[in-house]
């Protein structure tokens, strides 16, 4: 499944920055905090694998990683990722993602983030890769 040969390796955790239409996709996780999608790396996967699966084992939108557009200090690593299925999400994962949907970034403002200051992250990688 993943399009990624070989990646980053040892690396923690992993996501996607997917935009599509200007709006970046976004899951909503059981405490009710927003997010791009991601999660653990799995000991014999990449980081952009990892990106890779996460994205659609909790979206059901399949992507290509690219190349890195961010990484955070607890050693989460987010990828630049194209959605190859369509904007068509379906959550397979309902325990744990309880939403999940595309936003504009006018809309971030009233989400509950799960991270201090990742809307604003998001949305300045988002006007960066713009110009």
């Amino acid at each position: 499944m993943c399009s990624v040969a070989s990646g980053d390796m040892d690396v923690p955790s992993a996501g996607c920055l997917a935009i599509d239409k200007g709006e970046v996709l976004l899951v909503r996780i059981t405490a009710g905090t927003y997010g791009p999608p991601g999660g653990s790396v799995d000991s014999d996967e990449s980081g952009q694998c990892a990106a890779e699966r996460e994205t659609w084992e909790e979206t059901g939108l399949k992507v290509n990683a690219g190349d890195l557009a961010a990484e955070f200090d607890n050693g989460f690593r987010l990828y630049w990722c194209g959605v190859v299925s369509g904007r068509e999400i379906k959550i397979s994962r309902p325990i744990e993602i309880r939403h999940a949907d595309w936003y504009a970034p006018e809309t971030f403002k009233y989400l509950k983030w799960r991270y201090a200051n990742q809307a604003e992250i998001i949305q300045t990688l988002m006007s960066e890769r713009q110009e």
